[in-house]
This record gives C-alpha cells, sequence and structure tokens, in this order.
C-alpha cells in the first residue's frame, strides 16, 4: 500500500487488478474457442471421377472452348459469340433431356470473360454449365 502525503500518516487505497486481468484472461480464452465457430463456408459438392466416355446411343455433348485470344469454339467449330445463344437453343430443341453445356477455358482467358460467355450460354437455355478441368482439356 502507498502512505499519505508525509505528516498525514494515513493510507492511500489502490486497485487491485489482479482480478481484472483474469477476467480479461478468460474472456479471451472463450473468443479464442468460438471464433473459428462462427466462420460462414460455401459448401461445394466436388463431384468424383466419371467413366471416361459416354453411354451407347447418347448424344454428345455441346461443348464451348474459350482461346486465350478470346475466340469461342462451339464443338470445335469456330462461332461468333452473337451466334452462340442461338446455336445453342437449335442444339437443344434437337434433343431431350437436361439442357447441358461443357464449358472448356485455357488458363490465359481472364475471368471476366468466362462469366460472359457463361452468360451467353444461359441466354441460350444452358441449365447446367459444366466445367471442364485442364486435365481433361487435353482432347485428341
Amino acid at each position: 500500500m502507498l502512505t499519505g502525503p508525509a505528516g498525514l500518516g494515513g493510507s492511500r487505497a489502490t486497485i487491485d487488478v489482479t482480478p481484472l486481468i483474469d477476467v480479461l484472461l478468460v474472456l479471451l480464452v472463450i473468443f479464442i474457442m468460438v471464433a473459428p465457430m462462427l466462420t460462414k463456408a460455401l459448401q461445394v459438392e466436388v463431384p468424383g471421377r466419371a467413366p471416361q466416355g459416354l453411354p451407347e446411343g447418347a448424344a454428345s455433348p455441346d461443348v464451348v472452348e474459350i482461346l486465350a485470344d478470346g475466340r469461342l469454339l462451339w464443338n470445335r467449330q469456330a462461332i461468333d459469340r452473337s451466334a452462340l445463344p442461338e446455336r445453342l437453343r437449335e442444339s437443344f430443341a434437337q434433343r431431350e433431356g437436361e439442357r447441358v453445356v461443357f464449358l472448356d477455358a485455357q488458363a490465359a482467358v481472364p475471368y471476366g470473360a468466362v462469366i460472359e460467355v457463361m452468360d451467353l450460354c444461359r441466354r441460350g437455355g444452358a441449365a447446367i454449365i459444366g466445367a471442364i478441368p485442364d486435365s481433361a482439356a487435353a482432347r485428341p
């Protein structure tokens, strides 16, 4: 304890900070334990490896490729961006089942260009747009 000014002989009270520090440390430990539980994550279902090839009698899927220079290929044929939605509509009208398009973009293609082509596919009636991974892109 501290003593008062000389001559008065009284004592001066001080605040004991030990309990305050204990409470702060407990709160810190609780925060550290609870913080990881508060993170929100996007649940993504990653498909496993599918068998190679198409089943017997199945129509070949529509594949839209985006080349590094910005050109588009639809089923390995050059196509103008404005013609892609109409070509997809015609393709979907000729067959039954799900309207699926596979998108194959080279690594040098900007993200915005990929999104633009995805929008064109949606305008063409695609219900599902699948991405082709780089390892599968090396087709003969």
